[in-house]
């Protein structure tokens, strides 16, 4: 019988980091990237988009974002921070990557249900927090999570996330550090493959509207 391979032993041989990272690059691309016309959540069109549940459900990819992106993480963070859902998912792995303690923020308006909270977990003024995000577009959920801690009495100072879409985020962060992992064109895409144009007849509604996207 074939004995089972350990993707993540430590007596691996592993490839060097630029070569892992292209890897990275090609499994985000294959298992997530959905070409096409689409609407976004905002009201417009792009020629594509990270449906991000079929990359954060699968281990082998979350556990390598989790080293990639806790190398980004400031040694001067207390607390990580991320939004809901799936980059809550992605903020867990960086947790256990770095030993850091993470909160969830809601930032849907509809998620002021009672007995929840907008911030989920354990956090105290004065902390310097790193809000780690997914695949960030215009920045809209990011800045919406920063506003939530920082009403909290947070410190944030970076945003660190999965993918940047190149379509204005870095400049909407203009009073913080933003680190993404990786841009669009890293992974082979267009810079323009989330530039927002207008709406039009052939776009397929609702395809990229249950919050793939961070806008």
């Amino acid at each position: 019988m074939r004995r089972p391979v350990d993707l993540f032993a430590e007596d691996r041989v592993r490839l060097p980091r630029e070569e892992a990272l292209r890897e990275l690059c090609g499994d985000l691309l294959r298992t997530s990237y959905q070409p096409g016309e689409y609407r976004l959540p905002n009201g417009v069109t792009s020629s594509g988009y990270f449906q991000k549940y079929r990359f954060v459900t699968r281990p082998g990819i979350l556990q390598r974002l989790g080293r990639f992106l806790a190398e980004l993480v400031p040694p001067t963070t207390d607390r990580l921070a991320a939004p809901t859902l799936g980059a809550a998912l992605i903020g867990a792995a960086v947790s256990l990557e770095t030993g850091l303690p993470f909160v969830v923020v809601r930032t849907g308006p509809d998620e002021g249900r009672p007995g929840t909270h907008r911030i989920e977990g354990g956090l105290y003024g004065g902390e310097r927090v790193t809000l780690i995000e997914d695949v960030v577009v215009t920045g809209t959920r990011a800045a919406t999570a920063v506003a939530e801690l920082r009403a909290a009495g947070a410190v944030v100072t970076t945003v660190v996330s999965v993918i940047d879409g190149l379509s204005g985020a870095k400049d909407r962060f203009a009073d913080l550090e933003y680190r993404p992992l990786l841009t669009v064109r890293d992974v082979g895409l267009p810079e323009d493959v989330f530039r927002a144009t207008d709406p039009s007849p052939g776009a397929v509604a609702g395809r990229a509207t249950s919050g793939e996207e961070d806008l």
